[in-house]
C-alpha cells in the first residue's frame, strides 16, 4: 500500500504529460482540415486515433478524407464503425449515404437518406443527396420531381439548383438546365461546380464545329487519307441540327478512287434521357476507272441514358462502302443495324459491348459483336479482356477480303493521364485471332496513343495514332498472314462558336 501511495503522484504526472499533447492534436488537425491542408489533417487525425481509437471526430474526418481520395471501401468501413459508436448522428448518416452513392449502391444510399428525412424532413443536404442518388440510379423523371419539391422548401439553395440543372441536362433539356445553372451562379457566384456546369450547358447550346483528318495504310498496299467536318447548331428549344461533309482518297498499287459528300441530321430529346437522331445525305464515288455513282445515305438512331453511368444506342445507317480504292470502283452500299451499350457499375469497373448486322449491295451479309471489360487497378490504369467476332455469309470476291469468320480475344491495358488541360491516353493489347473458321490461330496485338489539349468548356485538339496486326482493324478484314500490319494517324479538332 505504501509503495502505491509513493508512486501515485508520478503516475498522475505521466498521464497528464501524455494527455496534453493528445488534446492539442485534435484542434491542430481540425485547423489543418479547415485551411485545406488535408495531408497534415490526415496525419493529425491518425495520431489522435493512435492514442484514442474511439475518437469519433477523428474517425469521421478520416472517413471523409478517404472518400475524397477515392478510397471508398476504407471510407465505408470507417462509417460502419462510426455508426456503431454514434448510431443516431445524422451528419454521419448523410456522409455515409453520399459515399454509398459514389460506389454505385444508390438503393442503400436512398434508404439511408430516407431514414434521416423521416426524423428531419427539412434537412437540405439529405433532400439533395436523395435526389442525386435517384438520378444516378437512372430514374431521371423521379429525380427531377424530388429536386423541384426540395426547391419549394429551399428556393435559393445552390446545391439543389445545381442538382436540378444537371438532371435536366442528362434528360436532354439543356435550355431549361441553363436557366437553373444561371440561378445557381447568381446565389453562389464562387461555387466551382455551378460555374463549370453553366459553362458545360452553355457549350451544349451554342454552335460547335468539328473536323477530323485521318490517314492509314496496311501491308496489303491499301492506303487512304480522309477529312470529315461538321457544324452542329441549335434549331430552337432543345432541338439541334447538324451539317456534315467529307472527302476520302484511297489508293492501292496503280489504282485509286475518291469519294466525297455531305448531308444533315437533327437531334431531338424525347425526355427521360432519350434522344433520337435522323438524317439524310449523298456520297459521290469516283474511281479512276469506271463510272461514278452517287448513292443516297441515311441514318436513324435512338440513344438512351437509363442511369448516370449507363448508356445504350440502337441505330440504322445506310453508307457507302468506300474503304479501299477497289471498293470505290465497285460502288457498294451498306445497310446496317447496330446496338451498343456502356455501363459502369462502380467507379472501378466498366463494361461495354454491342453487335449488329449489315447487308451489302452485292448480296453479301456481315455480322459482328464486340465486348470489353475494364477494371481500374491503379490510378489512371485499367486492364481487362476484349473480344470481337466478325464474319461474312458469302465471299463473292468483289474487291474486298471477306472471311466467313474472324474472331479475336485480347488482354487489354489502358492508361489515361489528365493534367490541367492536357491529356494522354495509351492503350495496348495482346491476344489471339483466327481468320476463317478452322484456320490456325495467330498472335494478335495492337498499340495506340493519343495526346489532347483542351480549353474552354468543350474545345479540344487531339492527335491519335495506332499500329496493329489485327484483322479487325478494317471492316474488310484484309489480313492474309501474320505479316499483316495496319497503321493509322489522325487529328481531331472541336471548337465551340
Amino acid at each position: 500500500m505504501g509503495w502505491g501511495l509513493k508512486w501515485a503522484p508520478q503516475c498522475a504526472l505521466l498521464v497528464l504529460a501524455v494527455a496534453r499533447p493528445l488534446a492539442a492534436q485534435l484542434p491542430e488537425a481540425d485547423e489543418a482540415f479547415r485551411r485545406g491542408d488535408y495531408r497534415a489533417a490526415r496525419a493529425g487525425y491518425e495520431r489522435v486515433l493512435a492514442g484514442d481509437s474511439l475518437n469519433v471526430r477523428a474517425l469521421y474526418r478520416l472517413a471523409i478524407l478517404d472518400s475524397w481520395d477515392g478510397k471508398l471501401a476504407r471510407a465505408l468501413a470507417r462509417f460502419a464503425r462510426l455508426r456503431r459508436l454514434e448510431p443516431k448522428d445524422e451528419d454521419i448518416q448523410v456522409s455515409q449515404a453520399q459515399v454509398l452513392a459514389w460506389t454505385g449502391d444508390t438503393r442503400s444510399s436512398e434508404a439511408l437518406y430516407d431514414s434521416v428525412l423521416a426524423r428531419s424532413p427539412r434537412r437540405a443536404d439529405a433532400l439533395a443527396g436523395r435526389a442525386r442518388a435517384v438520378a444516378w440510379s437512372g430514374d431521371l423523371n423521379r429525380a427531377e420531381h424530388l429536386w423541384r419539391a426540395a426547391l419549394e422548401q429551399f428556393p435559393d439553395d445552390p446545391e439543389l439548383l445545381i442538382g436540378l440543372a444537371q438532371t435536366l441536362y442528362w434528360e436532354g433539356q439543356p435550355t431549361l438546365a441553363e436557366a437553373y445553372a444561371a440561378r445557381a451562379r447568381a446565389v453562389a457566384p464562387g461555387d466551382r461546380t455551378a460555374r463549370e456546369l453553366q459553362r458545360l450547358v452553355r457549350a451544349a447550346l451554342r454552335p460547335e464545329a468539328r473536323t477530323t483528318v485521318d490517314g492509314a495504310g496496311d501491308s496489303d498496299d491499301n492506303a487512304f487519307v480522309a477529312q470529315e467536318g461538321s457544324l452542329i447548331t441549335p434549331l430552337g428549344g432543345d432541338l439541334r441540327g447538324a451539317l456534315h461533309a467529307g472527302w476520302r482518297h484511297a489508293t492501292r498499287l496503280a489504282s485509286e478512287g475518291t469519294s466525297y459528300g455531305g448531308g444533315g441530321y437533327i437531334i431531338a430529346p424525347l425526355g427521360k434521357g432519350a434522344v433520337v437522331r435522323a438524317g439524310l445525305g449523298v456520297r459521290r464515288l469516283v474511281p479512276d476507272v469506271g463510272a461514278a455513282r452517287t448513292p443516297v445515305t441515311a441514318q436513324l438512331g435512338l440513344g438512351i441514358r437509363p442511369a448516370r453511368y449507363a448508356a445504350a444506342s440502337l441505330g440504322y445507317s445506310r453508307t457507302a462502302f468506300d474503304e479501299t480504292a477497289l471498293l470505290i470502283e465497285r460502288g457498294f452500299v451498306i445497310d446496317a443495324v447496330d446496338l451498343s451499350f456502356d455501363v459502369s457499375p462502380s467507379p472501378d469497373w466498366s463494361v461495354s459491348g454491342g453487335g449488329g448486322g449489315a447487308w451489302i449491295s452485292d448480296g453479301n451479309r456481315r455480322y459482328s459483336a464486340v465486348a470489353a471489360v475494364l477494371a481500374r487497378v491503379l490510378p489512371g490504369l485499367q486492364v481487362g479482356p476484349f473480344a470481337r467476332i466478325l464474319g461474312y455469309r458469302t465471299n463473292p470476291s468483289n474487291g474486298y477480303f471477306a472471311p466467313d469468320r474472324f474472331s479475336v480475344i485480347e488482354a487489354r491495358l489502358v492508361y489515361a493521364l489528365q493534367r490541367s488541360r492536357w491529356g494522354v491516353r495509351l492503350d495496348g493489347g495482346v491476344g489471339t485471332q483466327q481468320v476463317f473458321e478452322g484456320a490456325p490461330h495467330q498472335t494478335e496485338w495492337h498499340v495506340g496513343a493519343a495526346l489532347s489539349r483542351g480549353w474552354g468548356a468543350n474545345n479540344e485538339i487531339a492527335v491519335v495514332g495506332s499500329i496493329t496486326n489485327s484483322a479487325g482493324a478494317t471492316s474488310t478484314a484484309g489480313v492474309r498472314s501474320e505479316e499483316f500490319r495496319y497503321r493509322a494517324l489522325g487529328l481531331r479538332f472541336t471548337q465551340g462558336l
